[in-house]
């Protein structure tokens, strides 16, 4: 895993001062490898997943940060000793940050840990979303998507269609999958492209969006928009409800789990080492 990850870094950071990037509303760091970031409305403020050292690796190198709306750095180490954070999502009061193979929880207004829920048999969690009662993770390397509700976490579906999950949305009675790919080789390419899935929360059934898009992370819905982005190439793309997609802007590569609120888009760039805001469209 260690080699595997230095490979796409390595090779990745090549390629991230040649893709061409919209201007933003505001770009803030720098951050080491900031990962996911949401929007957090009952605090008017922006939390930001800091990865902080090797993306496999429990080393307590982690960290959230808090940003305003306008961009402005309110604690760089809000929360620290984390390993490498990456999705987040919040029910009520408490935020929950995907870990490896934890979920952690976290005091929302406080910063406090309240508790690890360690996930058993989980690889690499990576996102969440939630509906503000259950949330559901994704974990990359095992073709699962956990549910956790009341505190618990339970398998929710293994099935190798999800062909490494990374990106989640609830979107009304389904949860819309961003796929990396089948065939993930050591260097993190795919033997095919990633696709964006959708999964029917009443029965788990597994339909196609959108196939063979690319290598595949965060997913977001502004207004009648469902946006999902490319980690290896920088595209974001809008998908239509017949599955057309077509790419509506082209930011660096390493562009990591995207977030939306209102019709602002948070941009984390992980090679970068930035987050950006650009109103959508």
């Amino acid at each position: 895993m260690k080699n595997s990850i230095a490979s796409i870094m390595t090779v990745l950071a090549g390629l991230a001062g040649s893709a061409s990037a919209d201007p933003a509303d505001w770009t803030a760091g720098p951050f080491d490898m900031p990962e996911s970031a949401i929007f957090d409305p009952t605090h008017d403020r922006i939390l930001l997943s800091v990865i902080g050292g090797h993306p496999g690796e429990a080393d307590g190198k982690g960290a959230l940060a808090l940003l305003s709306p306008e961009g402005t750095v309110l604690d760089a180490a809000w929360v620290t000793g984390l390993d490498a954070p990456k999705g987040m999502a919040i029910i009520d009061n408490t935020l929950l940050v995907a870990d490896l193979t934890r979920l952690h929880e976290i005091d929302l207004t406080t910063g406090v840990l309240l508790r690890s829920v360690a996930v058993e048999s989980a690889a690499f969690l990576n996102d969440v979303t939630s509906d503000g009662e259950q949330a559901f993770v994704s974990d990359f390397m095992t073709n699962r998507i956990w549910r956790y509700a009341a505190g618990e976490m339970t398998l929710w579906l293994e099935d190798d269609a999800l062909a490494h999950p990374n990106g989640l949305l609830i979107d009304g009675n389904r949860l819309v999958v961003g796929s990396w790919g089948q065939g993930l080789r050591d260097d993190f390419s795919t033997d095919q492209p990633g696709s964006l899935l959708a999964v029917n929360l009443d029965d788990q059934e597994v339909s196609i969006l959108a196939p063979d898009l690319g290598n595949l992370d965060g997913v977001v819905r502004i207004g009648a928009a469902l946006l999902v982005n490319d980690w290896i190439t920088g595209q974001l793309f809008e998908v239509s409800e017949n599955g057309t997609a077509s790419v509506v802007a082209e930011y660096d590569a390493g562009l990591a789990d995207i977030a939306a609120y209102g019709n602002t888009l948070l941009l984390p760039s992980m090679l970068n080492g930035t987050v950006s805001a650009q109103s959508y469209p």
